[in-house]
């Protein structure tokens, strides 16, 4: 895509994640209040997390099925850390992302080296992971002790009323993945292999490094999200995150990241994030009941995606070279 094109997707994008915002605004008062969007906010760090880790293996040409059942197995980690070595709630979700980034990188080794179809080998992982996250929990919720609780309170501390600091460790985590994908060798080697693997390889992009990268930051969102969503529950529970890859991957579609690889930005995953909590949060908020919730994610996925096909098919036309008239 040409730098107008991905504007002009990112624009797009942008106003109907203002259309969906306004729609609601405009008959729930709490919506635009600064309680409203603090709350948006945080309930978008989970899914934005992981979302951003699977959005860059899809621009990688790949993807990768297991973050739920890591974010769950990271969390019971982390929370084992927390009750077993004693050690501060940082350290350990410092470790449980350290853990999950080095699953993730030999996951990426192991696909590039045996040339596995990565969803064939996530859904092993995903398979496995889960039954790990049983074993080390015992096949129940792990808590921290009621004593070390209020060492949580920091992740519900507030800036400006509206950032959290789970909030602002996600933006944090954006603006760091662009600036990597667009500014270091590594991020634009990830890029390069969704392009195109054939041309990538012949201009001497190095595949398993770029495999590598892609899921070891895959794996360290994933764990960063079930950690940060753990410690601050104050429990992890084995069997927990099991939507979160389906949430995550439409936050992806809704931003324009295509399944084939080498299309969309990490701005418009943050943009389709938005969108997604905005139209979770707006058909909630109007009390409507779940099944609603999933009704209207579903139908909007479908709108943007026969919309940008529509877009792409009209382009081709365009573009296509006249035939000759004899």
């Amino acid at each position: 895509m040409s730098r107008r094109e991905i504007f002009m997707d990112v624009m797009f994008r942008t106003g109907l994640m203002i259309l969906v915002y306004v729609g609601f605004a405009l008959f729930i008062p709490s919506y635009y209040s600064v309680r409203g969007v603090a709350a948006l906010l945080d309930g978008a760090v989970v899914i934005g997390l992981t979302g951003l880790g699977i959005g860059v293996t899809m621009l990688a040409a790949e993807f990768d099925l297991s973050v739920g059942s890591l974010a769950a197995l990271i969390g019971v980690v982390t929370l084992n850390f927390i009750n077993g070595a004693e050690v501060g709630m940082v350290t350990a979700i410092v470790l449980g992302v350290v853990i999950a980034g080095v699953f993730g990188a030999a996951q990426g080794l192991v696909i590039a080296i045996t040339g596995i179809n990565s969803l064939v080998f996530t859904i092993g992982s995903l398979i496995g992971l889960r039954g790990l996250a049983l074993f080390m929990s015992g096949e129940n919720t792990v808590n921290i002790p009621v004593q070390r609780l209020e060492e949580t309170d920091f992740l519900s501390a507030s800036v400006l009323g509206i950032f959290s600091i789970p909030s602002l460790v996600m933006i944090g985590a954006f603006v760091l993945v662009a600036a990597f994908l667009r500014y270091t060798v590594w991020g634009k080697e990830v890029l390069a292999i969704g392009g195109g693997r054939t041309e990538a390889r012949a201009a001497g992009v190095s595949i398993k490094r770029a495999m590598v990268v892609a899921f070891a930051i895959s794996g360290a969102l994933a764990g960063l999200a079930g950690a940060i969503s753990c410690v601050k529950l104050g429990s992890a529970t084995p069997l927990g995150f099991d939507t979160l890859l389906l949430s995550a991957v439409t936050a992806c579609l809704i931003g324009g990241i295509a399944l084939e690889g080498g299309r969309g930005t990490v701005t418009g995953i943050f943009v389709g994030l938005l969108t997604l909590r905005f139209l979770v949060g707006g058909v909630s908020g109007l009390g409507a009941p779940f099944w609603m919730q999933n009704l209207a994610v579903g139908s909007l996925l479908i709108v943007v995606i026969v919309a940008q096909l529509s877009v792409r098919q009209l382009k081709s036309r365009h573009d296509a070279p006249a035939l000759p008239v004899h």
